[in-house]
């Protein structure tokens, strides 16, 4: 999908001015950082994108797709039909080949988490000998888990399609009484309190930092240096934090 370009008058901290184009911003089904509510776009992630488009005057559209295609549009950029940037990304040296990355924007603890009093929390990776363990597929998480599971190889990865499936499936018992899911504390919370599930933290595997991605091949260094210091700005000011705490969200 093309999107026809803007002439903006844009000043990033100096006399400079540089061309602003339409953006298109996409990210995965992945409350309550960013998800689709019939025709719109919700989310704390979103809504902090939403307000940086508003203060640089860029028209900004929004859309929610798998994480696959997510990646795979962000490599393309919006020239080609893809995305200009990602939202709720975690940077990584791979991703950085075809990405950069916008200031922390949020801050989420991956952990492994069980249906509260139906197992006991572990002191380290190797006491999870020989349970089943849930994660979404094609993700951060998914890459880490099966980064453990070099270390404990009798640990059994279900690779999900969705947050939504394996939590589902938790409920339900599917991963026997070893069982427990993969992911952000965030995510996972939601989709838990949603299916009216409480969950225990079993082990964390520490925080994790989420950013938006931006596209190498279609944003210029000139509108990828003014989110920046708006985003930044905006931390700053407290504006952040705001909007992310009616998500339940936190930030650096």
């Amino acid at each position: 999908m093309k999107y026809a370009a803007i002439l903006v008058a844009l000043l990033v901290g100096s006399p400079t001015v540089g061309l602003a184009k339409d953006l298109v911003f996409v990210g995965q089904d992945y409350p309550p950082f960013n998800w689709a509510e019939g025709n719109e776009v919700k989310g704390g992630m979103v809504e902090v994108m939403k307000k940086a488009c508003e203060k640089l005057h860029f028209n900004c559209k929004f859309g929610i797709v798998p994480l696959a295609r997510a990646v795979q549009m962000l490599k393309d950029g919006s020239a080609d039909g893809g995305a200009d940037g990602v939202m709720s990304l975690i940077p990584s040296a791979e991703r950085a080949a075809f990405a950069t990355f916008s200031p922390t924007l949020v801050v989420s603890t991956l952990a492994y988490f069980g249906a509260k009093g139906k197992v006991k929390k572990v002191a380290t990776l190797k006491e999870l000998d020989g349970w089943s363990i849930g994660v979404a597929r094609a993700s951060t998480s998914s890459k880490m888990v099966l980064e453990h599971k070099k270390q404990v190889p009798s640990l059994v990865v279900v690779e999900e399609v969705n947050n939504d499936t394996m939590v589902k499936k938790l409920q339900g018992d599917r991963y026997g009484d070893k069982g427990a899911i993969f992911g952000g504390d965030a995510i996972l919370e939601y989709e838990a309190k949603q299916a009216k599930l409480e969950l225990e933290m079993i082990l964390s595997a520490g925080a994790q930092n989420f950013t938006t991605a931006f596209s190498k091949k279609s944003v210029d260094a000139a509108t990828f240096a003014a989110f920046t210091q708006t985003l930044e700005g905006m931390k700053k000011s407290g504006e952040v934090k705001a909007i992310l705490d009616k998500f339940g969200l936190k930030s650096d």
